[in-house]
């Protein structure tokens, strides 16, 4: 019998198992509890203002100012929900002193990012409103200027050292899991021609 399938599956596993143990080496590092961790954590020095933490209630609306009135061009923000479940989402409207609508956004995952062009000097806020059906808590993160910003191209960035490792250990174990079905499938078909010759 041909193991070509058996060793592909093995190899689909191992990178699956070498995967995973890179993301949790990365996580248990920071020091993270098991639940409600923050990404302004994991990312320690990358933002330049970081919110307290905000509970919310279903229907209402918490709101996040940042402060763009001098040197800013553009800003790098995001929003997390500390306790994410399934069913969670927010809406996230922005506008400035005078109540220009600069924009909305819809997110029904933990996280949320976005770059801004400050197309003026103002103070603008974030109004988000907890579109799910439990009370959730948020927080908002903001660099300025993240397009010349060292803390997007310094190798030892919290970025680079921290979320390339754990893209990269997502993308292993993608491959992975597509090689232990490509294995099945080839042990699959090895075996029914093995078992064709002897009918």
């Amino acid at each position: 019998m041909q193991k070509r399938g058996i060793y592909v599956s093995i190899g689909g596993v191992s990178l699956v198992v070498i995967s995973f143990a890179v993301a949790m080496s990365l996580v248990s590092s920071t020091g993270f509890p098991d639940s409600e961790f923050a990404l302004s954590d994991m990312m320690e020095g990358m933002f330049d203002d970081v919110s307290d933490r905000v509970q919310i209630e279903p229907g209402e609306t918490g709101i996040f100012s940042f402060d763009a009135s001098s040197g800013v061009d553009s800003v790098f923000w995001g929003i997390q929900i500390m306790d994410f479940q399934a069913g969670d989402s927010v809406s996230i409207s922005i506008s400035n002193i005078y109540g220009d609508d600069i924009g909305t956004f819809e997110s029904d995952q933990p996280a949320l990012f976005e770059t801004m062009k400050i197309e003026q000097a103002d103070i603008y806020s974030f109004h988000v409103k907890n579109t799910g059906a439990r009370p959730i808590n948020t927080m908002m993160m903001f660099t300025k200027n993240p397009e010349t910003s060292e803390k997007f191209s310094d190798p030892n960035s919290p970025l680079v050292k921290t979320l390339v490792p754990l893209a990269v250990s997502g993308i292993l174990m993608m491959v992975g899991i597509i090689a232990i079905i490509i294995g099945v499938i080839i042990i699959i078909i090895d075996y029914r021609k093995k078992s064709s010759r002897f009918t």
